[in-house]
């Protein structure tokens, strides 16, 4: 049997093989006897043949047994005796010179050492490159805690986000890219530095003649097929050749680390992608400010109070670029009445998620909202009523508006004071509310006067400054009202203070006479929060250790809140019915399907939590009144500081483990490129002396098998089978045909 197809290059024959060559000089092909075939068919395990063929027509068998046995070509480019006369050489030569340089596929390159020296400084570089941008831009990331986008970027990213997807994803392909193609060019070079050695070594070892004249430099079929799988990143391997694969330990190990390399090559992709991903990057501020103190003792203070009291006269004020009413009641009724009845809703019916939206609050033509009530506070900061004394804030795009708009979101804490007002209700069979004519006017009973008196003797006290009676119209459905204080007992350093409530004629049966009383009523730190994603504040009391000491609140801040309290019940009613009334009767039929025509015990905690609203927006009105003031004194001030966070478009790293995990695999691939290119330079001392591709296509046609026995059928060949490349022998090609060899 002849050996295995040689892809179009020449080599020696051995001495017994040598034969003259015809007269007319015509290539020889030669065969071997059959019995020689048969018997090397029986010696060689199947296991180890490469490309096995199984035989399923029988007629071949009959063909076999009645004719020779079929010549096999020692290779696909003709067999040229070494002893061909000059005049077939002559031939030979003229053909070369003839063929263009255009149509040589595979001219001969021979670079400069210098030349080769670059190249490889160049794989270096780019090896290096790639184990070390991911892990330098991930350390860089990680110790600033975020890295912000410039404000360009940010607002073409926001402009365009579905292109940010595309840019994420060609940049991990071109870093996949990128990575297989110097993981290959290594695997090129070890490759030439592999097939050298072993030239080198049949070369010192070759004191045969027949050794010396054999080609050099020759690797096994499965070790060039590995080469090639590696070096392009393709499985070589047909899935019915792994179970031959397996039974050999080496073979299935190489296969199990090609498709472990295959599998982290598809990954850098994913693990690019996660790292230059633009997210969400997360910044921390402080927040100051100042707003009025009314638990100030200074002289100085309550006497600028008192000059700017609150006169609950209805005006307009210009505040910047928004303008405020200038009293308790009237222009404001809806926000009034909104804030209660949030209260009531969040407090008293228990639905937790009310809102209390505040119009005549706003800034820049937009309302505040709060979960539940104000509690009383004036929120100052980004989105507070108006700018705050002195408003700072430890990193610009909090307080500037322009920076703020290009924010993904933001939320700080402030410990606000506002006002603490414990309400309780009961039913009384009495009230001190009187209602009567007014006198001198003819109001054939349509409008009456309705106030009230406090009872000296049991230590009680008017409160409503400058009210003397409430003008009401008297209707089917009237609620009137009237309040009052007691002066405070010894060691209290706050009154306490009544409302009253009187139903006349259908109210009569379904709301009678309700007293309140409220204590304490004074001022309170609350802890006050927004977030712009809800779009919302939270005031929440703060805890008992920080609480400020206990001090009495100035009187008129509480006060004045009675006085809007009555202004707002007084408003409110018209022809028909009461709105403070009907919004307490509607709550308690929606939410605890109540009676609405008759009194009951599940009404009071409604009314004590729609008082408390109220009181807490009017407390919360005065500081913006007082805040209008011009020029108050500083100790009429105090501190207001407390944490802020705000998110902007940049990169971040959420879960360092997961994020470094997604960085492995690709870095696995650059440091075996990395090792691998050492080990070629170890291997090598730098001297290059092959420089052609062995996984090559056109070096593969060029290839030579070399085996041993061989089974008898056409084409096999076996793993173990030696492969030897012409470009590392140190015979060379005596004939170039453009148009093939002959067999």
């Amino acid at each position: 049997m002849s050996k295995a197809p040689h892809l179009g290059s020449e080599s020696s024959p051995s001495p017994e093989q040598a034969f003259d060559p015809p007269p007319d000089g015509s290539s020889i092909i030669r065969s071997n006897p059959e019995t020689q075939n048969q018997d090397d068919e029986q010696k060689i395990e199947k296991s180890v043949i490469a490309n096995s063929v199984e035989d399923t027509n029988p007629m071949s068998k009959v063909g076999s047994e009645s004719s020779p046995a079929p010549q096999k070509a020692l290779s696909l480019a003709p067999k040229v005796s070494t002893a061909m006369g000059s005049g077939q050489e002559t031939q030979n030569q003229g053909d070369a010179q003839n063929i263009k340089e255009r149509d040589i596929a595979n001219p001969a390159e021979d670079p400069s050492p210098s030349e080769r020296v670059l190249w490889d400084v160049a794989r270096l570089g780019g090896i290096l490159f790639l184990i070390m941008w991911p892990w330098t831009f991930f350390a860089v990331v990680s110790a600033k805690n975020g890295l912000p986008m410039s404000s360009r970027l940010v607002e073409i990213t926001s402009r365009y986000p579905q292109r940010v997807g595309t840019v994420v994803t060609f940049i991990g392909t071109i870093n996949q890219v990128a990575a297989s193609f110097l993981f290959g060019q290594t695997i090129v070079r070890l490759g030439q530095e592999l097939i050298n050695r072993r030239r080198l070594k049949d070369d010192e070892g070759g004191e045969n003649p027949q050794q010396n004249a054999s080609p050099k430099g020759n690797m096994s079929v499965f070790r060039i097929s590995a080469f090639s799988a590696f070096r392009h990143m393709t499985l070589v391997w047909g899935i019915g050749t792994w179970n031959r694969l397996a039974k050999e330990k080496k073979r299935l190990g190489v296969l199990a680390l090609f498709l472990a390399t295959w599998g982290a090559v598809q990954l850098v992709p994913s693990g690019t992608a996660g790292l230059v991903t633009p997210g969400q990057v997360i910044r921390n501020a402080e927040v100051s400010g100042m707003e009025w103190d009314f638990t100030s003792s200074d002289p100085g203070c309550l006497t600028w109070m008192e000059a700017n009291r609150v006169n609950n006269t209805c005006d307009w004020r210009t505040f910047g670029n928004t303008r405020f009413t200038t009293c308790l009641g009237e222009n404001q009724i809806l926000d009034v009445l909104e804030s209660g009845r949030a209260n009531m809703l969040f407090s008293g019916a228990r639905v937790h998620n009310q809102m209390s939206f505040l119009n005549q609050l706003g800034v820049d033509g937009g309302g505040i909202r709060f979960l539940g009530s104000t509690k009383g506070v004036l929120p100052l900061g980004p989105k507070g009523v108006i700018p705050a004394f002195n408003l700072q804030s430890s990193s610009e795009p909090l307080t500037v508006y322009d920076t703020r708009r290009g924010l993904l979101s933001y939320n700080y804490t402030l410990n606000h004071q506002g006002l603490n007002a414990n309400v309780s209700c009961s039913y009384n069979t009495t009230s001190p509310i009187e209602h009567h004519a007014i006198d001198g006017v003819d109001t054939t009973g349509r409008i009456l006067n309705s106030n009230g008196t406090c009872d000296a003797a049991a230590g009680l006290q008017d409160v409503l400054e400058n009210v003397h009676f409430y003008p009401t119209l008297n209707t089917n459905n009237t609620l009137t009202y009237w309040a009052c204080k007691q002066v405070p007992q010894p060691g209290s350093l706050d009154p306490t203070y009544f409302v009253y409530l009187r139903g006349r004629m259908n109210y009569r049966t379904s709301i009678g006479n309700i007293t309140c009383r409220i204590s304490p009523m004074r001022a309170q730190d609350y802890s006050v929060r927004y977030e712009s994603l809800l779009g919302y504040f939270v005031s929440q009391s703060t805890t008992d250790g920080e609480q400020p000491p206990l001090r009495s609140t100035f009187y008129r801040f509480v006060e004045w809140g009675l006085v809007g309290l009555g202004n707002v019940i007084w408003e409110t009613q018209n022809w028909d019915s009461n709105m403070f009334a009907e919004a307490v009767f509607s709550a308690a039929a929606k939410n605890l399907n109540l009676n609405t025509f008759e009194k009951h015990d599940e009404y009071l905690p409604l009314y004590e939590a729609m008082i408390e609203g109220i009181l807490h927006y009017q407390a919360t009105y005065s500081r913006l009144i007082y805040a209008l003031g011009s020029n108050p004194p500083q100790n009429c001030l105090r501190n207001v500081t407390g944490p802020g966070s705000y998110s902007v478009r940049g990169w971040a790293i959420e879960g360092s483990f997961t994020q470094a995990g997604l960085l492995m695999p690709m870095t696995l691939v650059n440091l075996a490129s990395f090792s691998l290119l050492l080990t070629c330079f170890f291997i090598g001392k730098l001297k290059y002396s092959l420089s052609f591709d062995m996984t090559d296509t056109l070096a593969h046609l060029t290839a030579t098998v070399q085996g041993g026995k061989k089974p008898g059928k056409e084409g096999e060949i076996a793993w173990t089978d030696s492969v030897t490349f012409p470009q590392a022998s140190n015979l060379k090609p005596t004939s170039i045909s453009g148009e093939g060899p002959s067999t």
